[in-house]
Formats: C-alpha cells, structure tokens, sequence
C-alpha cells in the first residue's frame, strides 16, 4: 500500500516546490526588487531542505543569513576604503562559524550566511548599490518567501517527516580551519580586488568544498558542482533563448518557468542519494541565472554564459588544488586525523 502512494506523493510534493518557487519568483519580477535572485534563493532553500514549516523553524532557518548580511554591511560602511581591515574582519567571521561547525547539518546551515557575508562585502566594497535598500529587500524577500512556503504547506500538506540523524560532533582542527581560511579568504581578496560582481555567486561552491572535513569529500563536492553548476546555466541558456521577446508576458513566462521546474523536480525526487543531490544541485543552478539576468527589457544570454565559464574556472581551480596536493593523501590521518583515534 505505502509503495502505491508513493507516485501520488511525489506528484504532490512536485507540485509543492514548483508552485512555491514559480510564484516567488513571479513576484520578484512583478516587485521589481533591485535583486530578484532572493526570491528564487529562499524558497528553493526552504521548500528543498526544510522538514518543519512552522514559522519558528522558518525564521530559525533565514534569520542566520538576514544577522550574517546585516553585520557585513556594518562593517564594510564603517571600514569603507579600507578593504584590508574588512577582509581581515571577515577572516575572523569565517573562522567563528568554522569553529562550531562540527557535523554535517552545521556545515550545511554554514553556507548562506557565510556567502550572504560575502556578498555584502563586495557589493559594499564596490561603491554602486545602496546596502541598507539591499538588507532590506534581503528581509522581505526572506518574508515573501516563507509566507509563500506555508501557503503551499497549507495547499499540499507534508506527511510527517522523521527527526534528522543524530552525527556525533567532528573535531574541528587547524588544519580544518586553515583549509577554509585559504579557501575563502583567498576568493573574497580576489573579489576585492578585481572588478568582477557577477563571480561573487562563483563563491557558492568555493565555500561549500573548503569546509568539508576530509579531502574524498572535497573532490566529490566538485566534481558534482561541475555537473550541476554548468549543467544548470545551459538549461537556463536553452530557456532563456525559448523565451526570447516573450519574457515581458507574465503568464507565459509563469507558465514556461512553473514547466521547467516541474520536469527538475520530478527528476529530483524520482531518484535518491547522489543522484538527488544532483538533481538538487541542478534546479538551483538553473534558476538563479534566470532570475538574475532575465528581465523585461534584457534576455541575459550572455551573462549565463559568463556565469558558466566564470563557475568553470573556478571549480578547474578547486580539482586542479586538490591535483597538486594529491601525495597528501598517505598523510589522510596526519592533515585530518579520524575523530574516534583523537
């Protein structure tokens, strides 16, 4: 019986997150937000990853990236024209949020608010967007999208999910920390400067390979990014190019975008382990150059196909890394020691 109602609840919950990010994403093109790309990050986020709706796990959930945004624009104005002293600021961040995590859910909660303080401080740094109109749209993007998220709940109700795995706490070492600190540091100083906003979003993967815990991981984590990432923007090449001189008409555009993340989200949940995540990874690769570079009047073809050789060299950057310091590998225990022998 349980596997005959198996199809059902996958048509159901792919209608769930199709309608969930459709419509955020509708209303961050209706909004005319100055940075639309929220209302497709939130929802994808919260619809995706999250196992409790109510508006205390929401909140728990968005408000670590809503403090990250708003301390990095306070730091960054306050040290405006001194992007050392900001860059040294936010190597002591990154350190903290290193330290305490210590499993894989941590590491998982890690990412958007380290990227979000990224974001700020180059966007900041660079002197052309008004930061406190930015923390703004941050915080009721993050709105929209969880009122949009228990609207949906509402209209395709969640079957009650089991509690997370329990992952006994890692030892976070130096050389953990060190690797992050490389890792992250070295990008946000290459972002500071050199004049190049669209490869902020490049950070994304740099930030979710430098704070695995061992190296099998690492390359894993990038090889998958070499799949989904550069996948995810020809899918939203193809699809930009479809829309071409159409984009300005709301509901085909709601329609054709809605179709799109439908056939992602069936693949998605037609499949499990790696191969979810790739389907995962995939479907927000492919509408956050949508959102960002798709407007009214502009196709954004040839910023997807930036972002794509942008990611490609990023991520050739990471396997090249990891190449080079290949004879590493017969010093595993001695560069990230097993946590049951320490």
């Amino acid at each position: 019986m349980p596997q005959s109602l198996q199809p059902k609840n996958n048509l159901q919950e792919a209608l769930r997150i199709t309608f969930t990010i459709t419509l955020c994403m509708v209303l961050g093109k209706i909004l005319n937000f100055n940075t639309p790309v929220y209302l497709a990050l939130y929802p994808t986020m919260l619809i995706t990853k999250g196992r409790d709706f109510s508006w205390l796990a929401m909140s728990r959930t968005l408000a670590p990236s809503l403090i990250s945004a708003a301390l990095a624009v306070f730091v960054s104005e306050l040290f405006y024209g001194h992007p050392f002293i900001v860059w040294t600021i936010s190597l002591l961040f990154f350190d903290q949020l290193r330290r305490r995590a210590d499993t894989p859910i941590k590491l998982a909660k890690m990412i958007l608010p380290c990227f979000h303080w990224v974001l700020m401080v180059i966007f900041s740094q660079s002197g052309h967007f008004d930061m406190p109109d930015m923390i703004r749209e941050c915080f009721a993007a993050m709105a929209i999208a969880a009122a949009v998220t228990k609207l949906m709940i509402t209209l395709f109700p969640v079957p009650k999910l089991g509690k997370l795995p329990q992952f006994k706490p890692q030892p976070v070492t130096y050389g953990h920390r060190l690797v992050s600190l490389a890792l992250i540091g070295s990008g946000l100083g290459l972002l500071l400067i050199v004049d190049m906003l669209p490869a902020t979003f490049c950070m994304v993967p740099v930030i979710a390979a430098a704070i695995q815990f061992d190296r099998g991981t690492f390359i894993e984590l990038v090889e998958q990014r070499f799949i989904t990432q550069i996948a995810g923007c020809a899918i939203a090449g193809i699809f930009i190019f479809l829309m071409a001189g159409h984009q300005s008409t709301l509901g085909f555009y709601a329609l054709s975008l809605g179709s799109i993340i439908f056939i992602l989200t069936r693949s998605m949940l037609s499949t499990t382990g790696f191969t979810s995540g790739v389907h995962a990874d995939t479907l927000l690769a492919t509408i956050l150059p949508i959102q960002l570079y798709m407007g009214n009047n502009s196709f954004g073809l040839d910023n997807t196909f930036l972002r794509a050789w942008q990611l490609f060299i990023t991520l050739t950057i990471l396997f090249i890394g990891y190449r080079l310091t290949i004879s590493r590998d017969k010093h595993e225990q001695e560069n990230y020691p097993n946590p049951r022998t320490e």
